[in-house]
């Protein structure tokens, strides 16, 4: 498998399930800013002259798929004609005539055999669609997210998909919190700011959000503490009320219904159960896992703006503890899996993770 996290892949799971379109409203919006190369590959099961054909689009008239993806802005346009038993070799030629430093848009599906693109999306008809290609319905599996069409638009804007880096990513319309309001009484010293690994433990876990969140905050009553993170630093309305008044404050700033409360010790962010966190919460107030003890993790829990009026509530009669909002609220209470998760408290704990880490990489 080839890593390219410079590529989006589109897939699709029949015909006309819009994987085109994605792919050229994508081009569109990027070719003004970045340089784009589009790709097109088609496994072939057939007999094909040679082992695989790698043919550069040049002619915009056409209404073949290349001819639109030169149309929408990119800047050279491929179409790699690969036998099944050749994928790898073929597709291992085709990188080789994309330009160093472009956005890369890929429409493929079983091009993903072959290749571990930055993203990965597979449209399917919203209505009227048949059960589609059974060489799509194993690829369903590895697709970061399944992208309806209506037969006029998708499910899912693409602008949402991002390209910064030089990388892909599909934030979750969701804002990440980290919680920076504590005492840190058992470390003795600020353990936000802790090093860990070789920067403050926030900075770590900053940038483990960065990818999977539209929007990241602070909350802190210490905004110049946490200046060097570039992000916004929310204070509490009433300092002294916890971090249930920490939650509520962050929620009424951000910019999205939903928020991430992370807090500021846990060093290893698990991000497939954070998408687990996330699709739970399209339904209810809130998502608070339950760890292997059967306790309630509310400071690593997915929050909706549906539940500021409990938190109001609770503070104005004096409850401060986070769970004291759950009653009379929709609740998921997802499992919290083995293995992962730890709380950096004390120094002993700081020791303990870096002699893991130290094991783990050898």
């Amino acid at each position: 498998m080839i890593a390219c996290p410079d590529m989006i892949m589109i897939g699709a799971t029949g015909r006309n399930a819009g994987q085109t379109g994605f792919a050229c409203a994508l081009i569109r919006r990027l070719a003004p800013a970045v340089p784009v190369t589009a790709v097109k590959i088609t496994v072939i099961r057939e007999a094909l002259e040679g082992r695989y054909r790698v043919e550069e689009e040049h002619d915009p008239g056409p209404a073949k798929d290349t001819c639109r993806m030169l149309q929408a802005g990119a800047g050279r346009v491929f179409w790699l004609r690969v036998h099944r038993d050749h994928l790898d070799e073929g597709v291992r030629a085709l990188l080789g005539q994309i330009p160093v430093g472009t956005a890369v848009v890929c429409e493929s599906s079983s091009g993903r055999r072959a290749l571990e693109p930055g993203l990965f999306l597979m449209c399917r008809p919203l209505s009227g669609a048949s059960p589609g290609k059974d060489s799509a319905r194993d690829l369903l599996a590895l697709a970061d997210r399944v992208v309806g069409f209506t037969g006029r638009g998708w499910d899912l804007d693409p602008a949402r998909c991002r390209f910064q880096a030089g990388a892909w990513s599909l934030p979750y319309p969701a804002t990440a919190v980290i919680l920076a309001g504590g005492q840190s009484r058992r470390m003795g010293r600020d353990k936000s700011l802790m090093p860990v690994g070789g920067q403050p433990l926030i900075a770590r876990i900053a940038a483990q959000l960065e990818k999977p969140f539209a929007e990241r905050l602070v909350s802190s009553n210490d905004p110049g503490k946490y200046a060097f993170l570039g992000l916004p630093v929310i204070p509490d309305q009433v300092p002294g009320q916890g971090p249930l008044m920490g939650i509520l404050s962050s929620l009424e700033a951000a910019r999205e219904d939903r928020i991430l409360a992370v807090a500021c010790d846990i060093p290893v962010l698990d991000l497939a159960f954070i998408g687990e966190l996330m699709a739970l919460s399209g339904t209810v107030d809130v998502v608070m896992p339950v760890s292997a003890g059967g306790r309630l993790e509310p400071l690593f829990a997915v929050y909706r703006k549906s539940a500021i009026p409990a938190a109001r509530a609770a503070l104005a009669e004096g409850r401060r503890r986070v769970v004291d909002v759950l009653p009379g609220l929709s609740v998921a209470r997802p499992a919290m899996p083995a293995g992962w998760y730890c709380n950096l408290n004390t120094p002993e704990d700081v020791d303990d993770f870096g002699r893991m880490r130290l094991a783990r990489d050898g």
